[in-house]
């Protein structure tokens, strides 16, 4: 796989990983799959005949034990992406299609989107049916959406998303717009209206791929806007008395000159960042804390196509995703989860 290639892996990881290109949105019809419906059944039959590069992902550090793949009825063929595990590790948030192919226009008219299953029992590997997590108001021509992040009173969440009122979209002549960052109020459990944050936050590049700070007073996005060390940075806004901040590049060790983004970070551990880069090869998961005014140097967590790192309020459990790649490119994504050691 070549460098390029691997960044789209990157970029697309919340985003389908297998949609056909990014354009705009032009679905005459809207689709309506209703908060709280059932999802559907997977289409995806998988093809016996591709070997990904890395069958399981690689546990690195000593501070997690043995990767575990969630199990079934939430793991399925389909591909499975852009998670959030709510603090008390009851609720898992994430991105499924019920295909791995697809234009924009056929992924809106299907049950494309976010779903949450509720944890069953002790084991952190076992969820209920998944639920349809209706993101799409404010979207009447439809919409992609994924990569959750609550404000710690849960009365918001933050999510990016691929419509029509992107950033973008709304230049003159319109430019591509894969992503921007949307903030939406939770009514009675149910997301209402989305308002996009609009400029600084968001620019006519990708922007999203995001957390909030378990304060809920910082905003870390992955953007490939100018001014970065690389092609995808992460960067950092506050809150102010009129609204978010100018993002400001978060520099090196942390940025590289390849892909760094996916930042997460435990509730009760607010000064330590897991994020996702391909400085070293794979995608993969580090581990940078911020100490002294400055970031220390990256430790390599978890390797072999990973990203989308989330834990529980007190790290002891960490998911994320393993993306299946080989020489063909992307052909399914599914949510791994790793229990803290106790050398951590």
């Amino acid at each position: 796989m070549d460098l390029m290639q691997g960044k789209k892996v990157l970029l697309c990881l919340a985003f389908l990983l297998l949609v056909s290109g990014c354009q705009a949105l032009t679905l005459e019809s809207p689709p309506s799959f209703g908060h709280d419906r059932l999802r559907p059944a997977c289409q995806v039959t998988v093809d016996p005949g591709r070997t990904p590069y890395h069958p399981v992902p690689i546990v690195v550090s000593p501070d997690w034990g043995e990767p575990v793949m969630v199990a079934a009825p939430l793991t399925d063929a389909c591909p499975n992406d852009a998670i959030e595990i709510s603090p008390d590790g009851s609720t898992l948030y994430f991105f499924w299609s019920p295909t791995v192919k697809g234009s924009y226009e056929e992924l809106l008219a299907i049950e494309t989107g976010t779903y949450y299953a509720q944890r069953k029992g002790s084991d952190p590997g076992v969820f209920g049916t998944p639920r349809f997590f209706d993101l799409q108001k404010g979207a009447e021509e439809g919409s992609v959406d994924g990569c959750l992040s609550f404000t710690p009173d849960g009365k918001y969440v933050y999510f990016h998303s691929t419509r029509s009122s992107n950033t973008g979209y709304q230049q003159s002549p319109p430019v591509d717009d894969p992503m921007d960052i949307y903030v939406a109020p939770i009514i009675e459990g149910e997301p209402g209206l989305a308002v996009n944050l609009g400029e600084p936050v968001n620019s006519p590049y990708l922007d999203g791929e995001h957390a909030l700070s378990p304060d809920g007073k910082k905003l870390f996005l992955t953007s490939t806007r100018p001014g970065g060390v690389g092609y995808a940075d992460i960067w950092l806004s506050v809150t102010t008395e009129t609204g978010w901040s100018d993002p400001v590049n978060l520099g090196t060790p942390i940025n590289s000159e390849g892909w760094d983004g996916q930042p997460g970070f435990a509730a009760l551990d607010p000064d330590t960042m897991y994020f996702v880069s391909d400085r070293d090869g794979p995608t993969s998961i580090y581990r940078a804390t911020h100490t002294g005014g400055e970031w220390t140097e990256p430790e390599l967590m978890i390797t072999g196509y990973v990203g989308e790192p989330s834990l529980v309020s007190d790290g002891s459990i960490m998911y994320f995703v393993h993306v299946l790649v080989d020489d063909e490119g992307v052909f399914g994504s599914n949510i791994w989860y790793v229990k803290a050691t106790g050398d951590r």
